[in-house]
Parts: C-alpha cells; structure tokens; sequence
C-alpha cells in the first residue's frame, strides 16, 4: 500500500469517525424534531429506503415479519455486504461493519421510540408504528425503552471496533509493504 493509500484510506475513516460522534448526539433519544446534520442525514435516507424496501420483501412471510422486515433488511444489507467483502478479501470489511453498527443506532431510536412515538414516520398517522405493532401486540411496549438501549450501545460498540480494526489494519499493511530501504513509493 502506497503512502497516498494509507492517507486516503485514514482521511475515510477519519469520516467514519466523525459518524460516530454524532450518532449518540442525534440518535439517541426519540423527538419530533427529527433534524440531522448533512451527512448523518443522507445515511439515514439511504437506511430508510432500505427500511422499507423490507416491509414488502418480509411481507410475504407474514404480517408480523412485515412489519419486522424493516429493521431486518436495514440491518441485513451492511451484514450482506460484510460477508461478500470477507470472501473476497476485501479491506472493505470493517466499513461494512462499520454500517451494521450505524444501522443498529439508525434502528435504535425507532425501537426506543415504540412507547410515545414522538418521531415522524413516513405516511404521516395513517401508518403503523412498527415497533408499536410489534411491541404492543406482544404487550411488551415497556420493552421499548431497553431493547432500544440495548441496540443503541451494541451498534456503538461495533463503529467504536470497526473503525479501530480499519485503521490497525490500514498501518499494519503500509508497515508490511514498505520498502526496506525506507523510501517512499
């Protein structure tokens, strides 16, 4: 790996990094005014059109694992894509861990959000809650809160590692094909 690389590949998770300070700044709690800085924005629209492209796919099984089938296919896509980059080898490995962990915070605030839900949902009040549903039918809505905690830090943790991994990995592979004589490449 070329010096160049190396920079470039640390100026990216230089990026992932400033992610991951503002996920617990604006998704932790739950609120009606629903404002994201510019980047943590455009994630969050890609995840949610990902979200609800799953209602309809998991909807064939059954209503339950319809309205499941959101969280599951946000989540599912960057799981995808982790193992596609680990059989192929690819540095792309922590990224895609990365994105798992960002979804698990994106999914977080819906699910703590099941018991008041305060925050706005595509569809205005004509449509479901799924958390809500899916809670509230199992009479665990008190469940939101904790589950929703819960992934919130697992998610964390899991940008937290895979930003540590991606970086240990980019210096360890600059360090390895370096050239012995000390110059650059």
């Amino acid at each position: 790996m070329s010096k160049f690389a190396m920079i470039l590949a640390l100026i990216g998770y230089t990026v992932l990094a400033y992610i991951c300070i503002l996920l617990p700044i604006h998704l932790y709690e739950p609120t009606t005014q629903f404002h994201l800085p510019g980047l943590l924005w455009f994630i969050h629209l890609i995840t949610l059109y990902i979200h609800e492209a799953g209602h309809p796919l998991f909807g064939i099984f059954g209503r339950t694992i319809g309205f499941m089938g959101g969280s599951l296919m946000q989540v599912l896509v960057p799981v995808v894509w982790f193992f596609i980059a680990k059989k192929e080898g690819s540095r792309l490995m922590p990224v895609a861990a990365f994105f798992t962990g960002e979804s698990l915070v994106d999914v977080s605030i819906y699910v703590k959000d099941a018991s008041t839900r305060v925050l706005p949902l595509l569809g205005g009040s004509k449509v479901h809650h799924d958390w809500w549903t899916l809670l509230g039918e199992a009479d665990m809505l008190e469940w939101g809160e904790p589950l929703g905690t819960l992934l919130f830090f697992a998610g964390m943790i899991l940008c937290i590692g895979a930003i540590i991994w991606g970086v240990k990995s980019i210096i360890e592979e600059y360090r390895e094909k370096r050239p012995a004589t000390g110059e650059n490449y």
